[in-house]
């Protein structure tokens, strides 16, 4: 490309053709100054951007102490243009002055609560840009890479912390990417320069770095790691898909970051904070899973789920876990307790339905990890628990499949499957067959109590799950057809029920969908 004069820079910027360089450059700052806060000012910064690279030797004209500071708050693509521009040409220790006081004016106004997000962010996410380009520019004296790199690391941590997590997804997703961008460059240029134990502190240095930008930016990755997994094993159970519609972006976010511990030769079991859970779940290499999960990862990932913090990753993680090769050993018996402990808080109140439908899954998942005496443990928890009474109904759902698989499949040689033997009547029976609250029949007074309330439909799911085991259990390994056992269903729970719904059918001349219960069917029992 031929470039032009300085007659035909000054032209395009309304100058006056006989300014010497030291006016043209005081000049073209005032430009900049007033086009940053005004997008119609004329000329504009993409005016600015395309006469200086076009002018031979144009861009002497930039001055970094003056124009820098104004550039950096800037969000549009002719600020960012100039300051690339300024970056890989003009003096990188005038550069790096600009950046240290800027670094130290953001801090302070985050800390203070001062500092307008979108201005913050987008001044800090520039302020990277611009040293990963000038800074491995330096010609270095007696100092070392590593000894210039270490406090703008620093103060770059320092500014991530303080603007906490309020970052929004696409400037979420742009800090990881050019703080990945930044470390890969500043890590090169101090191994290329300096010794191995230079290399060994930076590279605990650009982990924290890593670290504090994943955990302040995780809310905005959402890669839909769940709902792609889950839409991939259960095709049939999806009506409606729940994958973000930019999720690509936010796995592109996080795997510059995994780039970026590769190029260190370090991998995310090397990180010692939750941050690792993260970039865990997006790691495509193969590991033992299984073993990390039970060890490293076991309080981190409950932590998580506590939280709130990470979920789509946490519970990716645990569903890989429990899904990978069946060859594998059970799940140890405290950690498979433990995650049932958290996941029903999720299954039961988080806001997401898809959180609540895919925790359920995972619970289902992990019992089925499990032998039948500790199913039988959590399942009598989450059927009786009153701390979540949301859980009673979905527990009996998930008592039924194990139940069915239990009468299908033939217990190994010296093994009793508790589903599949009276112990199932005896430890389930007086938690499922009857009401919970036990005077919950006598409470209804009206309609709306009924329709608050989430008894009915465990009431729904007990009935089912009698009526299958009726059905399927032939042989009645479960004990179910003993006459005892029939009549202790009939008078804790199926005759109150048909009481209450003669009486509601009768006061409110409603046909009852129930009708079938009026009178007992006793080809059921036979």
């Amino acid at each position: 490309m031929a470039l032009n004069s300085k007659e035909a820079l000054l032209k395009a910027l309304q100058l006056s053709p006989d300014l010497d360089d030291e006016v043209i450059s005081q000049n073209i700052s005032t430009i900049i100054t007033v086009a940053v806060d005004d997008e119609t000012y004329q000329p504009s910064l993409k005016t600015v951007y395309d006469s200086v690279l076009q002018c031979h030797g144009g861009l002497v004209f930039l001055e970094p102490l003056d124009v820098l500071p104004h550039l950096l708050r800037c969000r549009r693509e002719e600020a960012v243009d100039l300051i690339s521009l300024i970056s890989e040409n003009s003096s990188p220790k005038e550069v790096l002055i600009v950046v240290q006081e800027a670094l130290e004016q953001l801090t302070q106004l985050a800390r203070e609560d001062e500092a307008e997000e979108e201005y913050a962010v987008r001044s800090l996410i520039n302020i990277i840009v611009l040293s990963t380009k000038s800074l491995p520019r330096l010609t270095l004296g007696k100092r070392t890479a590593l000894s210039e790199v270490s406090p703008l690391v620093s103060g770059v941590i320092s500014a991530i912390s303080s603007l906490g997590r309020d970052f929004t997804l696409d400037s979420g997703r742009s800090l990881l990417e050019e703080v990945s961008r930044m470390s890969q460059a500043f890590y090169t240029w101090i191994i290329k320069t300096g010794s191995e134990a230079n290399a060994a502190e930076a590279r605990t240095l650009i982990t924290l770095l890593l670290d504090t930008t994943v955990l302040a930016c995780a809310s905005c990755i959402r890669a839909s790691l769940c709902a792609r997994a889950f839409e991939m094993h259960y095709p049939r159970l999806t009506l409606t898909s729940t994958i973000e519609p930019k999720w690509q972006e936010g796995e592109h976010a996080i795997l510059s970051v995994l780039t970026t511990l590769r190029v260190m030769n370090l991998s995310p079991q090397d990180v010692p904070t939750m941050s690792s859970l993260i970039m865990l779940a997006h790691e495509k290499e193969s590991y033992p899973l299984l073993k990390d999960l039970s060890s490293k990862l076991h309080s981190m990932l409950v932590t998580s789920i506590q939280m709130n913090f990470a979920l789509d990753e946490s519970l990716f993680l645990i569903f890989r876990c429990v899904t990978q090769d069946r060859t594998q050993s059970d799940l140890p018996p405290d950690l498979a307790t433990s995650l049932c402990v958290v996941l029903p808080a999720l299954a039961s109140t988080h806001l997401d339905p898809f959180i609540r439908h895919f925790s359920l899954r995972l619970i289902a998942l992990i019992l089925a990890r499990l032998p039948s005496v500790f199913q039988q443990q959590i399942l009598i928890t989450l059927a009786s628990g009153a701390e979540l009474p949301q859980m009673r109904a979905a527990a009996v759902g998930l008592l039924k499949e194990f139940v069915l698989d239990a009468l299908q499949i033939p217990a190994l040689s010296g093994e009793q499957n508790v589903f599949a033997s009276p112990l199932l009547i005896r430890s389930f029976g007086p938690i499922l067959f009857r009401t919970m609250p036990p005077d919950y029949l006598t409470r209804v007074q009206v309609a709306d109590d009924i329709e608050k309330s989430l008894e009915p439909s465990r009431i729904a799911e007990v009935l089912s799950f009698y009526y299958v085991l009726l059905q399927r259990d032939k042989d009645n390994k479960t004990g179910i057809r003993d006459p005892d056992n029939i009549a202790s269903v009939e008078s804790s729970l199926l005759r109150p029920l048909r009481s209450f719904l003669e009486k509601w059918s009768n006061t409110t001349g409603m046909r009852m969908s129930y009708f079938c219960l009026m009178q007992p069917d006793r080809s059921f029992y036979s």
